[in-house]
Parts: structure tokens; C-alpha cells; sequence
């Protein structure tokens, strides 16, 4: 079950890193960009009422972050040792008022159970403990593929080349590997469209690499600064490798 925890300072100067500790658990989930934005605002929100209202003026305060990964779901805890909170005294911020009659407050509590499939509260001993809970659609096997592409990458041949790469990123594979050892021609036509590939992709924290170029089309890469855009690998095993090495 993979897991993460840490501390940080109670201050916002902070936020940036709680971000990118909670950017570490929606990646190990392969979570959507919007998924993933969700969890991020979220957990912003409440270390950002932690922050200024369970420790107001205290200096030195801490914030526990941990997260765990079971069973597609994400859970996030947040532990304080400010001023109790008690959720059910923040009214709920009615979104339909004027401009004249809207109020700001409560905002951050309605974002959190806006985002997040659960959110509750407990104090205990520890202090205030915060938990946040994301559903997610787990990985599969159907999910890593590996494709053999040959011919002609050009404005003719490059869709039906690559036809079955984008129906199965669409259908919901997520690492993608391409043996390009029996391509013999790329054009600008077919790095457009294993861009379009790597885009919708990467949108959903996936991964391509793209194995064992012949020379001629490697040096079309280099020329176009899209080695650069791309995962090269001169053989699977390299490949493999390092997908093992991220614990994909």
C-alpha cells in the first residue's frame, strides 16, 4: 500500500511544498489533470484554514501531512495541534446571493466537500486530525501497452500506423511503449501525431516511450528538438528499466 507522511512549518510560505508532496500521491495514482487539481485545491484549502485559523498568531506551529493509496482510493490527513475546529459552527456559504449580499466566508470547507468524494473531522489526542478522501479508477493490465510501428511515418501512412496506439489510449492504457525499429521514414506529419498521443497522455499522468530508432529517423528528433519532448530508449529492456525504477 503506498504511503507517504511528513511535517511542515504552519505557515503559508509552506503551501508551495504541501503542494508538491500531495502532487507525489495523484501521481503514484495516475490521477487525471483535473482529478489531481481537485485533490491540490483541497488540501490548499484546508492547510490554508489550519494555518490562519487554527494557529491565528501562534508562531512555531506544525502541520503532519500523510497520504495512503488503498483500494483506489486516496486518502490525505492533516494534523494540527492549534484551537479545536468545529465544522459544524461555519455556515454554508450561500453561492446564490448578490454581489451586494455575498459573503466570502466558508468558502474553503464548501470547496473541500465540493472536491473530494469524503471529508471528516476528528480531535484527538494528537490534536486536530483532518482526513480528505479521493476515488480514483485503479490501473490494469489492459492499461501498459506495447506496439510494434513500421512503415512510413508520413502525411499518408502515419494514421494507420498509429491507429490502434490512440484507440487503446483512449480505451484508458496509460504507459505506452513503441518499437519504432521498422520505421523507415518520419515526417513533421508523424511527430504531430505522436505529440497528440504524448498530450492526451500526459493529461492523465501517463507515460510513452518510444524504443530502438534507426538512425535516420532519430537524427528527425534531434533536428527538431523533439528528442527532448520524448522518452528515447535504444532497446525494451532499457525501457522496462526504468518503468521498474518509478514503480509503474
Amino acid at each position: 500500500m503506498p504511503h507517504a507522511h511528513t511535517t511542515f512549518p504552519a505557515s503559508l510560505d509552506a503551501l508551495v511544498q504541501i503542494s508538491t508532496f500531495v502532487n507525489t500521491a495523484t501521481h503514484h495514482c495516475k490521477m487525471s489533470e483535473r482529478e489531481a487539481w481537485h485533490v491540490q485545491l483541497a488540501v490548499d484549502e484546508a492547510a490554508t484554514n489550519i494555518i490562519q485559523h487554527a494557529y491565528g498568531e501562534q508562531a512555531n506551529g506544525t502541520l503532519a501531512l500523510a497520504w495512503n493509496i488503498d483500494a483506489g482510493v486516496l486518502t490525505i490527513t492533516l494534523t494540527d495541534t492549534g484551537s479545536p475546529f468545529e465544522p459544524e459552527t461555519i455556515p454554508q456559504p450561500d453561492i446564490h446571493s448578490t454581489f451586494e449580499d455575498r459573503q466570502a466566508g466558508g468558502l474553503g470547507i464548501y470547496l473541500m466537500n465540493k472536491l473530494m468524494d469524503e471529508v471528516s473531522y476528528r480531535f484527538t489526542a494528537d490534536g486536530n486530525e483532518l482526513t480528505l478522501r479521493k476515488r480514483f479508477a485503479e490501473a490494469t493490465a489492459v492499461d501498459v501497452q506495447h506496439f510494434t510501428i513500421e512503415g512510413r511515418l508520413d502525411a499518408r501512412g502515419t494514421a494507420v500506423a498509429l491507429e490502434p496506439v490512440s484507440a487503446a489510449v483512449t480505451a484508458g492504457a496509460r504507459t505506452v511503449l513503441l518499437d519504432m525499429h521498422k520505421v523507415s521514414f518520419l515526417s513533421s506529419s508523424g511527430l504531430r501525431s505522436l505529440l497528440m498521443i504524448r498530450r492526451e497522455l500526459n493529461a492523465h499522468q501517463g507515460t510513452l516511450m518510444l524504443i530502438a530508432l534507426q538512425p535516420h529517423v532519430e537524427e528527425v528528433f534531434t533536428m527538431t528538438g523533439f528528442s527532448q519532448v520524448f522518452e528515447l530508449f535504444d532497446t525494451n529492456d532499457a525501457a522496462h528499466l526504468a518503468l521498474r525504477e518509478r514503480g509503474e
